[in-house]
């Protein structure tokens, strides 16, 4: 994943970062978040009114700490996504044990072998 958040991602953000400032109205404003995240005091309404488009990942992790939440809860969708990419990885990894566990005769071998197993799928 990119340093900016995708359409998607960027969308739920909004949704739930709008959704917890009218939670907390008179404890949380837009200015004070924004000073108390360590950005610069229009940051939180420009991204409410859309001036910024895809606001960086790290940006959405100082809210999340100045809100005192877990990014989760900012971002529901990252984490699933997380998750796929997780499982993927995990099945990649595991096949490279399986094929690095047999002998091959030449790289060429090896090559062959996770073609074919890739074919499997």
């Amino acid at each position: 994943m990119s340093n900016e958040l995708t359409d998607k991602l960027t969308a739920e953000f909004k949704k739930n970062l709008r959704d917890i400032l009218d939670e907390r109205k008179g404890i949380t404003n837009p200015k004070r978040l924004s000073k108390d995240a360590g950005l610069g005091e229009t940051a939180v309404r420009d991204i409410l009114q859309n001036k910024s488009t895809s606001p960086k990942l790290d940006t959405v992790q100082k809210l999340a700490k100045a809100l005192n939440l877990p990014l989760y809860r900012l971002m529901p969708s990252m984490i699933d996504q997380s998750y796929d990419e997780l499982e993927t990885l995990r099945e990649e990894n595991r096949l490279l044990r399986e094929v690095s566990d047999q002998s091959f005769t030449s790289m060429d071998d090896l090559r062959i072998a996770a073609i074919e197993r890739s074919k499997k799928k």
